[in-house]
């Protein structure tokens, strides 16, 4: 006999169009039309009841907490590893936190840093392991690094501080080795120096207390919130950026992610260019820490309507992650536009030609997979992974003699890698592995 779930209706464009607006309102979380399947999944996961009745229940009053961490656990994805976007870090390293340090040394010597939808707490552990490098004299130290997230289930990862292999793609082995003990179950933890002061907490961005003079506490150095916002409607995403320059030191610096860097939102900061990463830091004429915001509404620089990267002069990086998160989500319709805007927006790009390839041969049109590969190495004739990829696609459509030529190609290219090299666009894979993978599979030498 049908249950209640089995002949509900689905939700209509109407309560579609108010449930996401009230993820927006209690979230901060932009999710237009194409998105709303995601806010169909999430309620149905939430209520035996079906889709509809769950959206309902959850309008007819303001959120608990509880629901809010149940919201979060179903619409934020947890996507991160160890020094994600290692141009940032590198910056951090040489430039901003020597300068910080500095600073700080001789006044009191105290730190403090806020990742800020910290995820599972790679991205804090990774501040820690550059402190740790930078600052001999750690222990004399006041330090105070802090993660926060609106997902309970990250959070718990974050204080475990037990990670899976997948966590470290970007690091070298000896990182690895030097601040995580051996593996257990196949998970390795960070080493008990690196937890030295450091906390996670629950916060959510579109409604909480930030840290800092909102709460009656002093400013942070650092601040890092990195492929969080771009979530965000802009209005919520301004709002959120006002909120965190005043939780900054007057001499403080903001990190976002590289796809979020550039954006108008961000203009209340001062950009600072280092030579592969954009940072941001207070501007002179900011308003004191705290301050109240200005009386004019930041809220109208940017349509309500459009998402924080959805402006017509989105830059070609900033649609190449859409693409890729939209792939992950199984949006491959989604993907496909992002893709084919960022190569109109740079069509000189090898690796936007690339993610297009990976795309196609998801939607299982390997024959145009195989063209967009072409295209790759026509922009650049050394891309190892356009070589591997084609030369499997090749293999599986039976074209053997092509694709031995192109593992060649590849493993002629890794020769002049070290093993342990991070290979550009691969997601973390490393020149030894693939050089591996190549030799022992069929038809490569």
């Amino acid at each position: 006999m049908p249950n209640d779930r089995d002949t509900e209706a689905a939700p209509d464009d109407a309560l579609l169009t108010a449930f996401s607006g009230y993820i927006t309102q209690h979230l901060g979380l932009h999710f237009p039309r194409g998105q709303w399947a995601e806010l169909v999944r999430a309620a149905l996961a939430l209520d035996s009841a079906g889709a509809g009745a769950c959206m309902r229940r959850l309008m007819a009053a303001p959120p608990t907490r509880g629901q809010i961490e149940q919201l979060a656990g179903q619409l934020t994805v947890g996507e991160t590893y160890f020094f994600r976007e290692p141009a940032v870090f590198d910056a951090l390293e040489h430039e901003v936190l020597p300068a910080l340090i500095a600073a700080r040394r001789a006044a009191g010597r105290t730190l403090r840093v806020w990742s800020a939808g910290c995820c599972t707490g790679e991205e804090l552990y990774s501040v820690a392991i550059l402190l740790q490098r930078l600052m001999p004299d750690l222990a004399d130290w006041r330090i105070s690094l802090l993660g926060t997230d609106v997902n309970p289930v990250f959070l718990r990862k974050a204080e475990q501080g037990r990670y899976r292999d997948w966590s470290f793609r970007a690091v070298p082995a000896w990182l690895r080795q030097r601040h995580f003990g051996p593996p257990q179950d196949g998970l390795r933890a960070i080493a008990p120096a690196l937890r030295r002061g450091v906390r996670f907490d629950y916060l959510n961005l579109a409604a909480d207390l930030f840290p800092g003079p909102e709460a009656g506490a002093p400013t942070m150095d650092l601040i890092l919130c990195r492929n969080v916002l771009m979530y965000f409607e802009p209005a919520s995403a301004a709002r959120a950026l006002q909120r965190l320059g005043r939780a900054l030191a007057p001499d403080g610096w903001l990190a976002v992610g590289m796809a979020e860097a550039g954006h108008a939102l961000l203009t209340p900061f001062e950009p600072v260019r280092f030579p592969a990463a954009l940072l941001y830091r207070q501007r002179p004429d900011a308003p004191p820490p705290g301050a109240a915001p200005a009386a004019a509404s930041v809220s109208c620089a940017v349509p309500a309507a459009v998402p924080m990267l959805a402006a017509s002069a989105e830059p070609a990086p900033a649609l190449a992650l859409r693409a890729r998160l939209s792939a992950d989500r199984g949006l491959l319709d989604d993907a496909s536009l992002c893709c084919a805007a960022a190569i109109a927006t740079d069509k000189c790009d090898p690796a936007l030609r690339y993610l297009r390839a990976l795309i196609l041969e998801e939607q299982g049109r390997s024959g145009e997979a195989i063209g967009a590969l072409k295209d790759a190495l026509y922009l650049d004739p050394d891309f190892v992974l356009a070589h591997f990829t084609l030369g499997s696609l090749c293999r599986r459509n039976g074209a053997a003699r092509e694709a031995q030529r192109h593992f060649a190609n590849a493993l002629e290219l890794l020769r002049g890698h070290a093993p342990d090299d991070v290979l550009a666009h691969s997601g973390g894979v490393r020149a030894g592995e693939l050089a591996d993978l190549m030799r022992a599979g069929a038809g490569a030498t």
